[in-house]
């Protein structure tokens, strides 16, 4: 009788088994990697936006108004301006002088930040708030003080995901405390 060599059917079944289970392995963590090269982003992120701030401060002498998510709150620009619509904006500002807007225009020396991020690393917007009695976001406590939020986008999808946000809470980052799909980075406290 006359024997041909190949492969069983329980053979190719068991190898292709073994090949998707590694594949999955693999898939699983290059998504942590990403996940932790964004958060490294971020926080790259934070560190310009608080050289950043300490600049306008120096200049002007007062820090930013609080601005809506996407917008630049006078970095990239003056005064703050939308990436995305080229607007600029002069929002009502409590801790600022009566005569704010005409002094950032005598005072400001910037940009501070080239170009400012139009997203964040997960696709959504950052959100500058200037908080002096603290706030709540999301049911989480946040204490007065300047931050930068990494939130969704102006439709509120791309919202911080959770394992990233964790990240986040794990290294400091995200001063809110809370898994609450935005992380609040902490730029100066009150």
């Amino acid at each position: 009788m006359h024997q041909t060599k190949g492969f069983t059917l329980i053979e190719l079944l068991v190898t292709i088994a073994i090949i998707g289970l590694l594949a999955s392995i693999i898939v699983v963590s290059l998504n942590t990697s990403r996940n932790s090269a964004k958060v490294a982003q971020a926080a790259s992120n934070q560190k310009q936006f608080m050289l950043a701030l300490q600049l306008y401060f120096d200049d002007v002498g007062f820090y930013p108004p609080d601005v809506n998510r996407g917008w630049d709150p006078g970095f990239s620009h003056a005064l703050p301006y939308n990436p995305d619509t080229n607007q600029t904006d002069t929002p009502a500002c409590d801790h600022c002088p009566s005569d704010w807007v005409s002094q950032v225009q005598s005072n400001w020396r910037g940009p501070y930040i080239v170009i400012f991020p139009n997203t964040t690393p997960w696709n959504g917007k950052y959100d500058y708030n200037y908080w002096p009695a603290g706030a709540s976001r999301y049911g989480c406590n946040v204490p007065p003080g300047i931050y930068f939020g990494v939130q969704a986008d102006y439709a509120d999808e791309n919202p911080l995901p959770p394992e990233a946000e964790q990240r986040m809470i794990d290294l400091g980052l995200d001063h809110d405390g809370c898994l609450n799909g935005e992380a609040e980075m902490l730029m100066i406290k009150l």
